[in-house]
């Protein structure tokens, strides 16, 4: 595929029952770097901490691209079924993977090393910046964390509802979980003792979850680079950024449908400066942080896109979903080469 412009436009979208309309969008042009197509669907993406590597998990099986011209690396056979969830250790030596089966299993390059049991269907994974420890949240309620290399449970929180998210502080003293269901909350632990510092909800008075949905799952957690914000994914559509220290909500923005269109993931670039977010109404959208007066649309997909994620060097932004494409591109300002990509 050649390497397209996408240009988007200022325009209010009205969003019935959400009770706010979508955030306008702003007319500035946005590289698709490369792209590519190498599952029928797929439902998590993570950088390699240098930013060399870039994974990719669908059904039982893990993609590997190498930057900057991102041909295939290789790929991983896990048999976990669908891997929602995959995340680099720190060092960049290991790749864990959660999946459908409610295991997590950990790559050295291409050695399976270890083989860990959550139990129930992970949804996210989350390493402590010192990658000595793991943890995987579920679909049963459960936050495990998993002693790294040890292998065994340090310790089992029970949640408010459905684990969706988990994201460490950049210090590792504290961690975030978002969770769905009756939950839908975002909470903070402290990480020695994974006691609840604080515990919050923000559901809209007018907001009616479909069939089938929680109250208003939080699908998505994220702390800022610089330790300061914790920005988090709503299924009524929104991004909501609070304070880390308390919680507090510092702002709130619609980007996505409501309901069966909701947000799904968030990422911080690695200033601090933009989120990305992706959604269940097969939108990507950049904004600026802390100033989120418009969106640039990057996509608006026919399927849902499921994770979202900014390269460690700021360089590219990451998307994949139900397509079962790979979507990259150069973010807002980046002076690096373009390059046209694959359509495979």
């Amino acid at each position: 595929m050649m390497a397209k412009i996408a240009f988007v436009f200022f325009g209010l979208l009205s969003i019935a029952g959400s009770g706010q309309p979508l955030l306008p969008a702003k007319p500035v042009p946005v590289t698709l770097f490369w792209s590519r197509k190498p599952q029928l669907a797929l439902y998590s993406l993570a950088w390699s901490p240098n930013g060399r590597l870039l994974a990719a998990a669908g059904r039982d099986t893990i993609s590997l691209y190498g930057t900057p011209d991102f041909a295939e690396r290789g790929s991983l056979t896990s048999g976990q079924g669908e891997i929602w969830a995959l995340a680099w250790s720190p060092s960049g030596e290991f790749l864990a993977a959660g999946g459908q089966d409610g295991t997590i299993r950990i790559w050295d390059d291409t050695r399976l090393v270890k083989n860990l049991v959550q139990g129930a269907w992970i949804f996210d994974l989350g390493w402590n910046p010192a990658g000595s420890l793991l943890v995987g949240v579920d679909d049963s309620g459960l936050a495990k964390e998993w002693d790294f290399p040890g292998g065994f449970v340090r310790a089992a929180i029970q949640l408010d509802g459905d684990g969706l998210g988990i994201s460490w502080s950049p210090k590792g003293k504290t961690f975030a979980v978002s969770t769905g269901r009756d939950g839908s909350q975002v909470s903070l632990f402290d990480a020695a003792s994974t006691i609840l510092r604080w515990r919050h909800q923000d559901v809209p008075a007018t907001y009616q979850p479909p069939f089938g949905y929680g109250k208003d799952e939080i699908n998505g957690v994220s702390f800022s680079p610089n330790g300061k914000w914790i920005a988090s994914t709503q299924q009524d559509g929104r991004l909501i950024i609070r304070a880390a220290e308390s919680g507090r909500i510092v702002s709130a923005v619609q980007l996505h449908e409501p309901g069966v269109g909701g947000a799904r993931r968030v990422a911080w670039s690695p200033e601090s400066d933009w989120l990305a977010t992706c959604g269940e109404d097969g939108r990507v959208n950049l904004i600026r942080f802390p100033h989120p007066e418009s969106r640039i649309e990057l996509i608006q997909s026919s399927k849902a896109v499921w994770s979202v994620a900014f390269s460690p060097n700021g360089e590219w932004i990451a998307a994949t979903g139900d397509e079962g494409r790979i979507w990259v591109w150069n973010t807002p300002g980046w002076k690096g080469q373009k390059k046209e990509g694959s359509g495979q």
